[in-house]
């Protein structure tokens, strides 16, 4: 997972942007050797939803300046496959609704959404 990590991070394409109180925003592109593509699929890599996630949580890490860990996805709607060297836009917002860290995500290509989903996320526990 580690690896994972370092190759999202690697692949930001920009600088973290705060587009609101609660709104982060950042481009990525990630190369065709990127390991998230590893397998999915041969011949016909597109990125993985569980990497879209991953993604998302990391920019939240690395915004708030804390490890977090995925505790539920309430919601997914993956809409069009996200191919290597397309310039990636995740947008979030995160919110406190009933004591919960809900982080509300968008992934778009050229402007046109590929993906939103809302996540609950923890701190994650140090060991």
């Amino acid at each position: 997972m580690n690896e994972l990590r370092r190759g999202i991070r690697a692949s930001a394409a920009g600088a973290l942007a705060r587009t609101g109180p609660d709104t982060v925003s950042r481009r990525y592109r990630f190369a065709p050797g990127f390991i998230g593509f590893s397998g999915h699929f041969p011949g016909n890599p597109i990125l993985p939803a569980i990497v879209q996630v991953c993604a998302v949580i990391s920019l939240a890490e690395e915004e708030g300046g804390k490890a977090l860990r995925l505790a539920a996805v309430r919601s997914a709607k993956f809409l069009s496959p996200i191919r290597p060297d397309e310039e990636v836009s995740i947008r979030y917002r995160r919110r406190v609704v009933s004591g919960e860290d809900i982080c509300d995500a968008t992934l778009s290509v050229a402007g046109k959404t590929s993906a939103v989903f809302q996540l609950r996320l923890a701190e994650e526990a140090p060991l």
